[in-house]
């Protein structure tokens, strides 16, 4: 009876590791870990997605916060994100809508020549994903099939510009409104830009997304 009661302590106490704070257990992280105040108290939190062994079950934590992550791709083929490599990760902390707390971009991963992501932001003391499919954002490409770059507008705006390189080539810029968790698009802009002239607008001057508004972002991006 006594060893009994001491295995099962020993049970409950791995358990409850298990399911305490930062990566434990058969957790593991994906990506680095990046520092920022998502909650909007003050301080920041160390904001990470993490992996149950190699399965399909993520989740994304926020200092003491966690949320469940499932990328759509686990439905069709899950070695694309079950396996060690770059995706899912947490791509950068950016203040996108202009409230306390900056917005999380959960890169779930990539094509040939584009990445795409989801936005999470704290609401109410919970991690909650922006409505609407998946993925939230796309950026990437290249002169074959046109790029796509994302930046924030002023604040609560998001912005999306798309090029297109085929002749006689055309720039087309996107608003999108950030208000109540929710994508709204609001304006577009389309206009003739020659392939070869560069684009003076900022959200085409980089690769990455959210190149003015990001507060952190994964080493090497």
């Amino acid at each position: 009876m006594r060893w009994a009661i001491i295995v099962g302590a020993a049970l409950a106490l791995a358990l409850s590791h298990g399911a305490g704070g930062g990566t434990s257990g058969r957790w593991h992280a994906r990506g680095a870990a990046l520092q920022g105040d998502v909650s909007g108290d003050g301080s920041p939190e160390k904001v990470v997605l993490e992996q149950w062994r190699r399965s399909c079950s993520f989740r994304l934590v926020a200092g003491p916060l966690r949320a469940r992550v499932r990328p759509s791709v686990c439905d069709g083929k899950p070695s694309e994100v079950t396996m060690p490599g770059p995706d899912p990760h947490v791509e950068a902390l950016a203040d996108l809508d202009g409230r306390r707390g900056m917005e999380i971009v959960l890169q779930l991963g990539h094509g040939a020549t584009t990445e795409f992501a989801d936005l999470w932001a704290v609401r109410r003391g919970k991690l909650r994903r922006f409505a609407g499919p998946e993925p939230h954002v796309s950026y990437g490409g290249g002169a074959g099939t046109g790029s796509v770059f994302v930046d924030c507008a002023r604040p609560g705006f998001l912005l999306v510009g798309y090029r297109d390189y085929r002749p006689p080539g055309r720039v087309i810029r996107t608003w999108y409104s950030l208000r109540g968790l929710r994508l709204r698009q609001v304006r577009t802009r389309s206009m003739r830009w020659p392939g070869a002239k560069s684009v003076p607008f900022h959200e085409f001057g980089y690769p990455q997304p959210f190149p003015t508004c990001a507060k952190a972002r994964a080493p090497g991006r």
